[in-house]
């Protein structure tokens, strides 16, 4: 007699070396997710000690300018290659201080593309 087993050795076989596969597949694109995650995190940080160390310039400027009798002052003090901090201080009559901007700006031009394909309405002629 002849022993048969319901689901052939084939099959099982199959199914582990794609659930193996699957799996593999799966820790791959982990690994790349983290590994991507980690390259962010890292420039965040940067981004933000950069940021923190040019607020802490600034507050000294303002310290000195504060102590100064100039009448204004305005600076940008580099953050990273893109990003400054822009400072402009100025002194009202009554010797208070006037904080008109305190913050980050873009070192680079942006170009926009304003050119959009839209339909304006009118059939076209021809």
């Amino acid at each position: 007699m002849k022993d048969s087993s319901p689901i052939g050795v084939g099959v099982v076989t199959i199914l582990t070396v794609l659930l193996v596969l699957s799996l593999t597949i799966f820790s791959a694109l982990t690994l790349s997710t983290a590994r991507a995650d980690l390259a962010l995190s890292q420039r965040n940080a940067d981004t933000v000690q950069a940021y923190y160390e040019a607020d802490a310039q600034a507050a000294k400027l303002y310290a000195d300018f504060a102590e100064s009798g100039d009448s204004e002052l305005e600076t940008a003090i580099p953050m990273t290659d893109t990003q400054s901090l822009y400072l402009h201080l100025t002194r009202q009559d009554d010797g208070s201080i006037l904080t008109l901007a305190w913050q980050t700006q873009s070192e680079e031009e942006t170009e926009l593309d304003e050119h959009l394909p839209v339909w304006d309405g009118t059939p076209p002629t021809g």
